[in-house]
Parts: structure tokens; C-alpha cells; sequence
């Protein structure tokens, strides 16, 4: 009964996904015939803060905490004119993925035992009985989803601008038997 356990674990964390800011005026801003909706700002200014601790991202305007003032704190948005113009210069200093989202860590556990079965005539000599617990997120820590949705683009702007909109799955514990014969 005392032996014979397997007991194995995985940890895994990483400092959060990569985001990248972008500008989408009522959703309806397009570059003439190009057919684009949503655009990279012109430049920006520095300033932000670079945690990815998840408190961070539980408050509006974590990593910006000047963004209440509107996003030309840290970003230069083109104007109507440079839009009507065509498309504008390229970003400075504004390239994809420059800021990352909230970090993960997560530790899983699995906790095995085979126990071997007395030899009887229909169960055959090498009968045995599985039993598997796996642990997911065994310590049941917050992790928060990534924000930006699958192409990793967020709007600036807006009072939920830089805040997590939703959580990762807490504690999932999950038993296994397997009887062989």
C-alpha cells in the first residue's frame, strides 16, 4: 500500500504575452481604399510601466497610470487631416507586440499508483488496477487571460484600457482508473 507511488509535477510560468497598442476611433477609421480599420498610433512617448504582475491588470491603466488623462499621454494619434491625406508615415517608435500582458505561473501534479491483482483464472496473471490523480494549478493560483484577443492587438483608450477581462481556469483536480488484464 506504502509503495510504489509515482509523484511527478510540471511547473511552468512565463512573464505574459505580448500585446501590441492600436487605434480604433468608433471602429470605423479606414485608410482610403485600403480597407483597413484599426491603425498602429504615430509615435510613443515612454512613461508606461512594465509589470506583468497580475495586480497590474486588475486596475484600469495599470502599466499607464497617466492614461486618465486620455491616450495622447503616451501615444500620438493621427489626426483627421494626416487620415483624409492617405495613409500616414509609418510609426516611429511603435512596433507589434512592444508591451506584454499579465504573467503566468502554474504548477500541475500527478499522483499515480498500480496495484497489481491476485492471479485468478479470469483475470490472467498480469492483472492490475490504475489509479491517477492529476492537479492543475494545484496551488489554485490567479492567472489572468491575456487581453487583446488572438491577434494580440488592443485598443488604446477607454476607461478598461490595460485591465484583464477575464481569468484562467483555477484548481482542476482530475481522477483516472484503469483496470488491465
Amino acid at each position: 500500500m506504502l509503495g510504489g507511488w509515482t509523484i511527478s509535477g510540471i511547473i511552468n510560468g512565463h512573464s505574459g504575452f505580448p500585446w501590441s497598442p492600436q487605434i480604433c476611433p468608433g471602429g470605423t477609421v479606414e485608410y482610403p481604399g485600403s480597407g483597413i480599420g484599426c491603425i498602429f498610433p504615430l509615435s510613443y512617448a515612454g512613461g508606461a510601466t512594465n509589470s506583468s504582475d497580475n495586480s497590474t491588470f486588475e486596475k484600469p491603466f495599470g502599466n499607464f497610470p497617466k492614461n486618465a488623462a486620455g491616450p495622447e499621454v503616451y501615444f500620438t494619434v493621427p489626426t483627421a487631416a494626416q487620415l483624409a491625406a492617405g495613409i500616414p508615415p509609418a510609426p516611429m517608435n511603435i512596433h507589434r507586440n512592444m508591451f506584454r500582458g499579465p504573467g503566468y505561473f502554474g504548477n500541475d501534479v500527478q499522483l499515480a499508483k498500480a496495484f497489481g491483482l491476485p492471479k485468478l483464472p479470469v483475470l490472467g496473471e498480469n492483472a492490475k488496477l490504475d489509479l491517477q490523480a492529476n492537479f492543475y494549478n494545484l496551488f489554485n493560483k490567479e492567472n489572468l487571460q491575456n487581453f487583446g484577443g488572438a491577434d494580440s492587438l488592443v485598443t488604446i483608450g477607454g476607461a478598461q484600457f490595460g485591465v484583464a477581462q477575464a481569468g484562467l481556469a483555477g484548481r482542476i483536480i482530475e481522477l483516472q482508473a484503469r483496470f488491465s488484464f
